[in-house]
């Protein structure tokens, strides 16, 4: 056998290796998280959130913006288990909808905030001239509260949906590139990047392939927080008239309609605060059992 076939059968035999090391390093990394009671719990909340969401026409027992005047402010009962509001909708009906607009708003933000977040974050790092503009205009962004300057830019941008996954995602970006540029200083030293670019490896090799894909742990955590904080800061733009506009149901809408009729009608106002109540829970729970896996020095320190 000549000598290169002995080197790509060696090549191929390492590869081959490689491969079944990455693939069993993330089975384990799968069964630790399912095997921890914080993300198990965190995850089983997402997922009956996302399957009620995404099959809402299915679950749904009635049209949620169907008026029926014969059931005005009907309290809960078999025939609607959440109640009805000052029109006669089904309000269980009109939760399950509007979690709906809930996880669309909130995944666009996770979306699009991770991808301007890497972005900014990796070219402050990697790009040292860049860092001073950079995170000098972001750290601009963040002196205004994240709330208000959310509702700053969707009270100028008119309300709609699309309205809510901008302001959200201007508001969140920030944060999140300064995760990224933190995580990426820190790689950026190790000996395995130097010697990426010693042997002249290309920037775009050496940021995808030994950077960030060492640097996104943290980012992973950060984009839990930032999906349960978007449900709640979505509640409150569609609360204060900014975001989806009516008569199609979001949770913040639906409470803002319900806190008129609070005393006589409380089930209007207190479902859907007890949805988004859960739902954060669980991410809060998520995030917490994914920084205890990909980082235990966490939870050892508490």
């Amino acid at each position: 056998m000549s000598v290169e076939a002995i080197q790509d059968d060696t090549g191929g035999s390492l590869r081959a290796e490689m491969a079944r090391a990455r693939r069993r390093r993330t089975t384990q990394f799968v069964v630790r998280l399912l095997r921890h009671p914080s993300f198990a719990i965190g995850a089983a909340i997402l997922l009956v959130f996302v399957v009620v969401a995404v099959f809402a026409p299915l679950i749904a027992p009635y049209d949620p913006n169907k008026n029926s005047y014969r059931f005005v402010l009907y309290p809960p009962s078999a025939e609607f288990l959440f109640g009805t509001d000052s029109f006669g909708r089904d309000i269980l009906s009109r939760v399950i909808y509007g979690a709906r607009v809930s996880l669309y708003i909130a995944v666009a933000v996770v979306v699009l905030t991770g991808i301007f977040g890497v972005i900014l974050g990796t070219l402050a790092s990697y790009v040292r001239w860049l860092d001073a503009f950079v995170m000098r205009g972001l750290d601009g962004l963040m002196a205004f509260p994240g709330v208000l300057l959310a509702i700053a830019l969707a009270a100028a941008l008119g309300p709609s949906a699309t309205t809510a996954i901008v302001a959200l995602s201007v508001t969140f970006t920030p944060r999140t590139a300064r995760v990224v540029r933190a995580g990426v200083l820190v790689v950026q030293g190790m000996q395995y990047v130097e010697a990426a670019h010693a042997v002249g490896a290309s920037h775009l090799r050496i940021i995808f392939r030994y950077i960030l894909a060492n640097a996104l742990s943290p980012l992973i955590v950060q984009l839990t927080y930032v999906f349960a904080v978007s449900i709640i800061a979505e509640a409150i733009l569609s609360f204060l008239g900014v975001g989806p506009p009516p008569p199609a149901p979001s949770l913040g809408n639906i409470i803002a309609e319900g806190r008129n009729t609070i005393q006589e009608a409380w089930w209007i106002a207190v479902f859907p605060g007890l949805v988004i109540a859960v739902v954060v829970l669980g991410l809060n729970l998520m995030g917490d059992g994914l920084r205890d896996i990909i980082d235990p020095r966490q939870r050892n320190e508490r």
